[in-house]
């Protein structure tokens, strides 16, 4: 029966795990969100790896040579329990399927005042907070908490996923 699995990524190699998964005809994903990042003094949208270090590989491993996905370029290993390598959850890969194409997740979802939001990218990374505001520049005001206090942060509208 197919499943999906976890693979682990040498650092920074899933699109090169990606390519020579590919090239023994296994089917492979690895999702991509876009996250500012400063490069050069200017702050660029990157396409970076949702997981990073981690690409995901549908496999039966029953039927399947599995073990030749420790051995492939950019691979360190299945993730596994034991000596059999641990499935994923039904559908999870299915539903992030849903979010966007191949090549690029969208977290458009129309985000609510009193929502609860989590920052990706800036000095507020993976940090989560409370929706206050929405202007009409799609710039949002974000409720964190941080040292026991609670402050008020502005931020771009792309910078937030729901939590």
């Amino acid at each position: 029966m197919r499943h999906w699995y976890a693979a682990q990524t040498q650092p920074r190699k899933e699109r090169l795990a990606l390519t020579h998964l590919g090239r023994q005809s296994f089917t492979a994903q690895c999702p991509f969100v876009r996250r500012p990042r400063r490069v050069g003094g200017r702050v660029q949208n990157a396409l970076e790896p949702l997981f990073p270090g981690y690409v995901f590989v549908s496999l039966d491993c029953e039927q399947e040579r599995w073990r030749s996905v420790d051995g492939t370029i950019g691979i360190r290993r299945l993730v596994a329990f034991g000596s059999r390598p641990a499935p994923l959850a039904d559908g999870f890969i299915e539903q992030l399927s849903r979010l966007g194409d191949d090549a690029e997740l969208s977290f458009a979802a129309d985000l609510q005042q009193g929502d609860r939001v989590r920052v990706i990218g800036g000095a507020f990374d993976k940090l989560c907070g409370t929706l206050l505001s929405v202007d009409a520049r799609r710039r949002v005001t974000v409720l964190m908490e941080l040292l026991s206090g609670e402050i008020r942060v502005t931020l771009p509208r792309g910078r937030l996923l729901a939590a």
